[in-house]
């Protein structure tokens, strides 16, 4: 992203000055009023500009269109920003998906709706700078709530995301940008998604009921900080690239991680995964507080872990994990390394997790046995790379089941010890000592 021309209000200016042209005239201030429509006021804002939405309920007409050149589809959007301006709510107010009067161009054959909430998007050419998101409730559209892309310097602050079926709040090719004190629940893939990004801060939001409730691929420098995550099938996935949607073609260059998960509630992740089929989200077992597959360069400190009832956090090679999927596809291209690189889990508070008595049926009995506060399985007893430089130390379990259990923590042994005692509990409490 660092060598593409940026779309930004400076950028703008300086060449209208350069050009002999008069400075533009101070941003101005545009206010939507209800039974006005959001759109219109952000099509007649320019760069720089702030649009103020006061209480209300907005029913938007999607007449934009958003081309999604990388997977071929047309997409739309309630509300379309394509220039470096503030949008923000005065009061309550909701973006909901309007129940007729959708545009043509935004539904499918079979009739379904291809249809985002908000959206800023820039290009990979322009990159759009300086987007700011504030107050609104966006409800109920068939695929994201707010999405970013092709975006830098952004803040989205204070917005709820309800319902919307794809993803709640989804920034992806971004920089520079913060999510923070949001509200997400009720997606089908992520409640927020940071993919293919650098530099994002994640902080004090709420999300839920979605089959992960944060999510990070293919980025590097993310914190993920002070989050309260619950009542998802999985709290916080940290993924391998393979599992990213991304066609390989638009990925960020490597290397990626560099994140930082601190000082979050992760807890009652045990929501039945919705999503049926034979996808990768579909995969994901209920009762997992966090999952961190393949993924290298990763700080989990100061979080408290309870109620999940599978495993408190797990960490597995990538190919472990997706057996299936890594047999009949392999892993991309230069990512043929699925284990775990430089992890560090320390620090956190367990409680009550590994309690559930049932598995969905796409959880073998050989994993359904590792119910655990702590879970990590290298792929170096399937012959695969073994990971380099991991560490859990300094876990504090606070009430485990049964009483005086101490941290329950798994380890695929060495090849030469298959047979012998191939899940043994490897560390005691309080310092974990003893795990590799």
């Amino acid at each position: 992203m660092e060598s593409a021309q940026v779309r930004s209000c400076a950028a703008l200016l300086l060449g209208m000055s350069i050009a002999g042209a008069p400075m533009a005239a101070a941003a101005k201030h545009i206010t939507v009023k209800p039974g006005e429509s959001i759109q219109t006021a952000v099509d007649a804002a320019e760069c720089g500009d702030t649009v103020t939405v006061l209480a209300g309920d907005y029913y938007e007409t999607p007449s934009q269109v958003e081309l999604d050149k990388s997977w071929g589809q047309t997409r739309c959007a309630a509300v379309l920003i394509h220039k470096a301006i503030t949008l923000k709510a005065r009061g309550p107010v909701r973006i909901i998906m309007p129940a007729s009067a959708v545009s043509p161009q935004c539904i499918n054959q079979d009739s379904s709706y291809v249809l985002d909430g908000i959206v800023a998007e820039g290009t990979a050419d322009q990159i759009l700078e300086g987007i700011e998101i504030e107050g609104f409730t966006v409800q109920g559209f068939a695929n994201n709530g707010i999405k970013l892309r092709y975006v830098k310097h952004f803040n989205v602050e204070r917005n709820a995301s309800l319902d919307n079926l794809e993803n709640g709040i989804w920034p992806t090719l971004s920089a520079n940008g913060q999510v923070k004190n949001n509200v997400a629940y009720g997606s089908l893939d992520s409640a927020l998604w940071v993919e293919a990004s650098q530099n994002v801060r994640v902080i004090d939001n709420e999300l839920a009921t979605s089959p992960t409730g944060i999510e990070v691929t293919l980025s590097k420098d993310v914190v993920i900080e002070n989050n309260n995550v619950h009542d998802n099938t999985v709290g916080i996935g940290l993924y391998h690239p393979a599992a990213a949607g991304l066609p390989p073609q638009d990925w960020p260059p490597a290397p990626y991680g560099n994140w930082h998960v601190a000082s979050n509630y992760v807890h009652n992740n045990n929501m039945v995964n919705p999503v049926e089929g034979g996808g990768e989200v579909a995969q994901l077992p209920p009762g997992l507080g966090m999952l961190i597959l393949g993924v290298s360069h990763v700080d989990v400190k100061h979080n408290w872990v309870e109620k999940n009832s599978f495993v408190g956090v797990a960490l597995l090679d990538w190919c472990v994990a997706a057996a299936a999927d890594c047999a009949a596809n392999g892993v991309p291209p230069g990512f043929e390394d699925t284990a775990l690189h430089n992890i560090r889990v320390v620090g956190n508070k367990f409680a009550y997790n590994h309690t559930a008595t049932s598995f969905p049926d796409n959880v073998p009995p050989e994993l359904q046995a590792l119910k655990s506060d702590i879970m990590f399985i290298d792929g170096s007893f399937l012959g695969l790379p073994s990971g380099t430089d991991d560490c859990q130390a300094d876990n504090i379990l606070i009430k485990p089941p049964p009483p005086n259990a101490g941290i329950l923590m798994y380890v695929v042994p060495s090849p030469s010890q298959i047979g012998v005692d191939l899940f043994p509990t490897c560390a005691k409490w309080p310092t974990g000592e003893g795990c590799r």
